[in-house]
């Protein structure tokens, strides 16, 4: 059997894809379709949003209260609990 592969035939299976939406949660430039998997790919619009957090808020505003207030002092024991590899 041969299957037919048009823009209307892929447009259909886009439509029933429970990934579809998934793009929106990434910065992609418009009309990018990025499948390198050699690399951080690309960045999700949440790290941006912590990452903005953690830069203006608490090292901008809230300078050395953040070791304790943002809770850095105790990321060490966080991110290398026992059940998580750590590098290093």
């Amino acid at each position: 059997m041969k299957t037919s592969i048009d823009r209307a035939s892929i447009a259909t299976l886009d439509q029933y894809d429970p990934l579809r939406t998934k793009r929106n949660a990434f910065v992609l430039p418009d009309g990018v379709i990025y499948l390198d998997g050699n690399s951080l790919g690309p960045v999700p619009k949440a790290a941006l949003r912590e990452l903005r957090i953690a830069a203006e808020q608490e090292w901008g505003e809230d300078l050395i209260r953040s070791w304790n207030g943002a809770g850095w002092f105790d990321l060490p024991a966080t991110l290398c609990a026992p059940d998580r590899r750590c590098a290093g």
